[in-house]
């Protein structure tokens, strides 16, 4: 075989997915169990997962040694040493692989453990990997799912020093927002790892196949180096037993990964939820593909704006509103920085088009945001429009979820969604977990409490909060009446009213608003409206929760721009006039800040005939 650096200049290879999905699926991964340790234990099914990938089509396989540092191998009572772990996954690979594919000796970063680690203990620790791969008959070494830069470098200088002659790929994990957790840019690590003598430059994990696109797209434009992208098939949501579920679409996350190609990607596989399956769709798509011809250009400076402020002031619920008409509540999202000015002008010109009230999500999609409470203040100073505050449970321990509570009230704010939150991706926010002290039916009770003056700790005798708390209703539930169950244990707790995820076609509008009527309790639809065919897929396939009808994603094929949110303007009043007598109110939920499209279907929501009664 040829060199693998020369093999990437002239066609893009094809990488392998998930080891440890699949592991799992055979059962051969406990929770918490270390997958590497199989290397020793299970060699045979080992080499088996490695074989399904090489029959899949994959040019390149990793060994299955990530986290197999002594420090993870030590915590999970693993009595052999980094060295020999490593040194079996790579003679697996190396075994199945043979002379038709080239194999990654797999490095994580290292496990993070209450030892403050010397320079000279990182550096032993990531050179017995690496050293352990070497032996094992490595192509090259592949520094994957790392979220600091500072560690990926010193880990790169390691292996370059432990392997001079063995070619080293660096990948970094980029959330939704593109970049890491700890706020890195694909510039900002393109410069650093170039300047480190990184082979091969890339990305993996992190938040799906349109997170990768953007940020395969921000790394060719700025190196000539090779680069490789794995990203994961789509957002994990979670099943009852608290497992990663990634959402089924195998043509969906080979199309995606076309495109990386089309960016000038030169090797592209798969992480978190990936399969055989996956990969041999990828691989019929890319099949002698050339890589493509890269455009650099110089990114645009930022424009910088200025936030201006105003008192804050009390605000009345929407209880009596929701009684008495149908209202519209549309969301407006807090900035990913400190810079709200564009979010208070979109939610200005929403609450002139009409809207009763703005609702702003917390952290939505496990993006880390402005606090939305800190953004419900500013919009308060700025504009009368009444807040409906969201709380997710995943965030805060119960110490601080009801501390934020009382802030709020403090504040003026007086509606809340009470939600469980979207989970944090796999891998993605090293360094960061989902809290989730209760359930979102048991913040509802929480806040039930304080209204009646009873505080979990202690506090002030006579004191009392004066929320009006609702609940999400999940609208892409396989069984509708389980989902109206669970939202009854909601009404029991205290919701005093509903707000769906949001529905794109009449039918399923009607199924949605015939299933609550058993509640009893306000029903205020979700809409958001389409801008474009891969929004809709996007939705569709990577967001966990949302389900877009093939009829509908058909009506958007081919459609963006203009065209594209025409159409998605006229789905969405289609829904809404079909629907308008049976609920009491629409939940606009903004796409891409196109603030523009909700103030005209917030217009079209008054112009429509009165609510039941």
């Amino acid at each position: 075989m040829q060199p693998l650096l020369d093999a990437l200049k002239q066609r893009v290879l094809v990488g392998d997915g998930a080891y440890g999905t699949l592991l799992s699926a055979r059962g051969l991964l406990a929770s918490g169990g270390v997958g590497p340790v199989l290397n020793l234990t299970k060699p045979a099914f080992v080499q088996a997962a490695h074989q399904e990938y090489l029959d899949a089509g994959a040019d390149v396989i990793e060994t299955n040694t990530f986290a197999a540092d002594a420090l993870a191998l030590a915590a999970a009572e693993v009595t052999a040493g980094s060295i020999d772990v490593c040194r079996a996954g790579a003679k697996l690979a190396r075994a199945a692989a043979g002379s038709k594919a080239w194999v990654l000796g797999s490095v994580a970063p290292l496990f993070r453990s209450s030892v403050k680690l010397s320079e000279a203990d990182r550096t032993r620790l990531f050179t017995e990997q690496v050293t352990g791969l070497v032996e094992g008959g490595v192509d090259a070494i592949l520094l994957e799912t790392f979220s600091d830069l500072d560690e990926l470098v010193f880990a790169l200088r390691a292996a370059k020093q432990a392997a001079p002659g063995t070619p080293v790929i660096a990948q970094m994990a980029f959330s939704l927002a593109g970049t890491t957790t700890s706020g890195i840019s694909p510039e900002r690590m393109v410069k650093d790892l170039t300047a480190n003598g990184a082979d091969v430059i890339g990305a993996n994990c992190g938040g799906g196949e349109s997170a990768a696109l953007e940020v395969a797209k921000r790394i060719t434009e700025n190196t000539d180096r090779p680069v490789s992208i794995y990203p994961n098939r789509g957002l994990a949501d979670f099943d009852e037993l608290g497992r990663p579920v990634y959402i089924e679409s195998h043509d969906y996350f080979a199309r995606s990964a076309r495109r990386l190609a089309d960016l000038g990607v030169n090797l592209i596989g798969g992480c978190c939820g990936t399969t055989p399956d996956d990969i041999r769709k990828l691989k019929a798509l890319l099949q002698a593909r050339k890589p493509s011809i890269r455009h650099v250009r110089v990114p645009a400076e930022p424009v910088k704006r200025a936030a201006t402020a105003a008192p804050v002031a009390m605000q009345p619920t929407l209880e009596q509103d929701l009684k008495t008409r149908r209202i519209v509540i549309a969301e407006v999202d807090p900035p990913r920085g400190i810079d709200a000015s564009r979010e208070i002008e979109g939610a200005r010109q929403i609450v002139q088009a009409g809207a009763d009230g703005i609702t702003i999500a917390d952290n939505p999609l496990s993006i880390m945001r402005m606090s939305n409470l800190a953004f419900a203040t500013l919009l308060m100073r700025e504009m009368t429009a009444r807040i409906v505050l969201h709380i997710a449970c995943r965030d805060r321990s119960l110490i601080g979820t009801q501390s934020h509570i009382l802030g709020a009230h403090a504040l003026g704010v007086s509606n809340i969604l009470a939600v469980t939150g979207d989970p944090v991706a796999t891998q993605a926010y090293q360094g960061s977990s989902g809290v989730f002290d209760m359930a979102s039916h048991k913040l509802i009770e929480l806040i039930s409490r304080f209204n009646q003056g009873e505080f979990a700790t202690g506090g002030q005798e006579g004191a009392r909060t004066g929320f009006f708390v609702g609940g999400a209703f999940n609208c892409a539930s396989r069984k509708l009446e389980n989902e109206v169950k669970r939202f009854q244990r909601k009404v029991q707790a205290g919701a005093r009213f509903i707000m769906t995820q949001p529905v794109f076609d009449l039918g399923r509008a009607c199924e949605i608003t015939s299933a609550c009527r058993e509640l009893n309790v306000p029903l205020v639809l979700g809409v958001m409206p389409l801008v474009s065919e891969r929004n809709a897929e996007f939705l569709h396939h990577e967001v966990p929760g949302i389900d877009v009808p093939e009829a509908i994603r058909k009506r958007m094929a081919g459609l963006k721009g203009d065209k594209g949110r025409a159409e998605g303007i006229a789905i969405a009043k289609e829904m809404m006039q079909g629907i308008a007598p049976e609920v009491q109110g629409f939940y606009m939920i903004t796409p891409m800040n196109r603030f523009d499209m909700i103030a005209e279907l917030t217009k079209y929501a008054h112009s429509l005939s009165p609510a039941n009664a």
